[in-house]
């Protein structure tokens, strides 16, 4: 057996591990699910620790490390820029040299964690995206393209994925950066940057693009590829705010200082116009990719392809032929392809995997989960149908925590680690954000369908397992599940095979045979600020601290009084 383990660290956020077993994802998880540090980017022992005891195996019995930065690459570019802007640049030396020693410090982390000393590669940190979903795609050939704010000092990538081969076509580099952009805007709107890019895709909707012209001023689509106008920036390596310029303040008028429920029609406009010219933008360069490379399937990932509104919109618009985004498209994807280019490295052996699932993280068998629930005095109901069950429950209007097997890698509860409720009723999104998840009354919550009925609810027949894409629901289905339509009338789309996920499967089966409904509101085990539970104590601890009517942990059910 030949074991190669790939990390994550170091960087802004998102540490995580993924360890290969002859090249076959044998286990993977971020550090924030066992820290409980939310974007922990620390060195991911814990997630180590896991991947190894996990395939039962020590750290010597590990062929190879691959680390998905290498800051030694384009250093004369790095050198130049701090020349170029001294002194403002002065800043960005003081926090990027602390960071540049961490990762350059990698092969040390691994003798004093793990007590490894072999072999350990730096590799291109969006080569490593790019391999995340290539080599985890379905495609025999496709584009890649691999979009983010900053990794080795890049921020856009594409090529051509061929066979077990990825081929570099074209680099931007830093601050030529989408992934800056909305970050800066997320910061401007008064949310955390880094962090709440996704409630900015969420509040967009709510507004109309009527800045466009003033956002063509920031960032538009040139020949090439894209452009910034730096001068709308507070370029920084730490997303510390403000990252934004006072010129954006005079465009725009004075950000916002915490973003609430009552963000005022202007900003949501303003959102409304960055998301706009962003797919615009976005869209611009799959079409140069999909002419250069000649592929019309098209690979994403990176932290900008997290953007499941834009996503949607490529294949539905014609752009390719078909799309594959991974589960962990952001940060702790670069672990995956890393082990992936390690593996390469180490054996010389071609080695691809469809990765068609994301259920990859720690699971917990009935007895752990019957001492953590005796452990905290409440009564534990064996159930012989957990499924079914749960099912139930919905149907009766409740809410239903659903904890079951492997916990999923990546940033999307997708049936393992969820909170569940009724599609079919409007006021359920006011309950989860209200009650559960304390959170903005704006952020829409997403369905889980039945592989077997997507078309019938939504305008696309295709699976989604990874719920990486936005598409509308179809005006007939709308009124039938309004708690996970939104404002826009679409929803990010998660598919359920009953190949990858038999026993969440056969819930919405079940909720579909007693409700005609085949779909299910399934959002995060968490609450606003938490990473998703991993234990069974943590979900315990969630149930309780929330207004949650029931929990299915496992074979057992837990119910408030």
């Amino acid at each position: 057996m030949v074991y190669t383990l790939g990390v994550i660290c170091h960087g802004t956020h998102d540490a995580a591990a993924v360890l290969l077993e002859d090249g076959q994802v044998v286990a993977s998880a971020e550090e924030e699910r066992f820290s409980r540090k939310k974007f922990d980017n620390r060195f991911p022992a814990q997630a180590i620790e896991f991947c190894l005891a996990k395939a039962g195996i020590t750290s010597q019995e590990l062929s190879a490390i691959g680390y998905g930065f290498d800051p030694r690459r384009k250093v004369g570019l790095k050198a130049l820029y701090v020349l170029k802007h001294f002194p403002q640049s002065v800043e960005m030396v003081v926090n990027g040299v602390p960071i540049a020693r961490r990762m350059n410090g990698i092969e040390q982390d691994f003798r004093e964690h793990l007590g490894y000393t072999g072999s350990v590669y730096r590799l291109n940190h969006h080569l490593c995206h790019a391999a995340s979903t290539f080599l985890a795609s379905p495609f025999e050939e496709a584009a890649v393209l691999a979009l983010d704010c900053m990794g080795d000092w890049e921020s856009c990538w594409w090529g051509l994925g061929k066979g077990h081969h990825i081929s570099e076509l074209e680099v931007t580099d830093w601050p030529q950066s989408l992934g800056l952009v909305y970050m800066t805007f997320t910061d401007y709107l008064g949310f955390q940057p880094l962090s709440d890019e996704y409630k900015v895709m969420g509040l967009a909707p709510y507004g109309e693009p009527r800045y466009i012209e003033q956002m063509q001023e920031i960032f538009w689509a040139t020949p090439q590829s894209y452009q910034l106008n730096l001068d709308y920036f507070n370029l920084k390596l730490q997303p510390t705010p403000p990252l934004y310029s006072q010129k954006l303040v005079e465009r725009f008028g004075p950000a916002l200082s915490k973003s609430d429920h009552s963000i005022p029609q202007y900003y949501r406009d303003i959102a409304a116009s960055l998301q706009a010219q962003l797919e615009q933008v976005i869209f611009h360069l799959v079409k140069k990719v999909v002419a250069t490379t000649g592929s019309r399937n098209l690979c994403l990932a990176g932290g900008v392809a997290m953007n499941s509104a834009a996503n949607g919109k490529i294949p539905t618009r014609g752009l390719v032929d078909a799309l594959y985004v991974p589960p962990c498209a952001a940060d702790p994807g670069v672990a995956l392809g890393a082990a992936y280019l390690a593996y390469q490295a180490t054996t010389g052996k071609p080695q691809r995997q469809v990765l068609d699932t994301a259920l990859l993280g720690p699971e917990y068998n009935d007895e752990q989960i019957l001492a953590a629930i005796q452990h905290r005095g409440l009564q534990a109901d064996p159930l012989s149908n957990p499924s079914q069950q749960a099912a139930k429950l919905l149907t009766e209007s409740k809410v239903v925590g659903w904890f079951q097997g492997r916990m999923e890698f990546g940033q999307r509860a997708l049936g393992a680690r969820s909170i569940l409720a009724d599609p079919r009723l409007a006021e359920m999104k006011d309950i989860v954000n209200k009650k559960i998840k304390f959170r903005e009354d704006f952020r829409p919550f997403a369905p889980s369908v039945l592989e077997e009925s997507v078309a019938e609810y939504f305008h696309y027949d295709a699976p989604v397992p990874f719920m990486t894409q936005v598409y509308p629901v179809r005006e007939e289905k709308q009124a039938k599940i309004p708690a996970v339509t939104h404002v826009d009338g679409t929803a990010r789309v998660q598919t359920v095979s009953i190949s990858a996920n038999p026993r969440y499967w056969h819930l919405i089966d079940a909720f579909y045979k007693l409700t005609g409904v085949p779909v299910v509101l399934n959002t995060s085990f968490n609450v606003k600020g938490q990473p998703i539970v991993n234990t069974p104590a943590e979900a315990l601890d969630t149930f309780l601290n929330t207004e949650m009517d029931a929990l299915v942990c496992g074979g057992y059910l837990v119910v408030k009084d």
